[in-house]
């Protein structure tokens, strides 16, 4: 069952915001704590060197707990999804040939850096259409996107949520599919 929640945003009481792939508005206890991270940095003095790295462990804990691995040095903490993208994209071992498989209207932060990476690598993009707008889209979506994959697919490279309409992408089979050939999902 769902709730209220909107007495946690600093948002107008007649405001429906549904753009948080572009900016979300953020919780109030999220204002006061980045207005309690601007008061510290305010005074640099009394910034230790371990002070860059406590607040940061203590999220990759909790992501860890949250997502069930083990080891939350697995986690990493980036400050946009363009420069993961690219970090990802330049660790993958990619060669002609090879296909990445993205969805069609994807946020671009994801889809140029792979079209950057095919340019560079000689690997081939195949991009998966979304079906038309109905009943069971996003089952049929994720179909397509299982159909996609091919011995040939490389990367998988896809939001858990489509930003613009909120399909839900089934992650965990297309893992399932793309470990088999040893590829990656990112």
């Amino acid at each position: 069952m769902l709730t209220d929640q909107s007495h946690l945003f600093d948002l107008p009481a007649d405001a429906t915001y549904l753009n948080s792939a572009y900016m979300s508005p953020q919780l109030k206890s999220v204002t006061e704590m980045g207005i309690e991270a601007l008061k510290r940095k305010s005074r640099p003095n009394e910034i230790s060197g371990e002070d860059f790295f406590r607040d940061r462990r203590h999220v990759q804990q909790l992501f860890a707990r949250l997502i069930g691995n083990p080891d939350p040095e697995r986690i990493a903490i980036i400050p946009s999804v363009s420069y993961g993208m690219a970090n990802a994209a330049e660790n993958v071992p990619l060669e002609d040939g090879d296909e990445i498989v993205l969805i069609e209207e994807q946020f671009p932060s994801n889809v140029y850096t792979w079209k950057k990476v095919a340019r560079k690598t000689g690997a081939s993009i195949k991009m998966v259409g979304p079906p038309p707008l109905g009943p069971g889209r996003g089952q049929a979506w994720n179909e397509r996107l299982l159909e996609a994959i091919t011995q040939n697919t490389k990367v998988v490279a896809l939001p858990q949520v489509h930003w613009a309409d909120g399909t839900v992408f089934d992650l965990g089979a297309v893992r399932e599919k793309i470990k088999k050939q040893e590829g990656y999902l990112i």
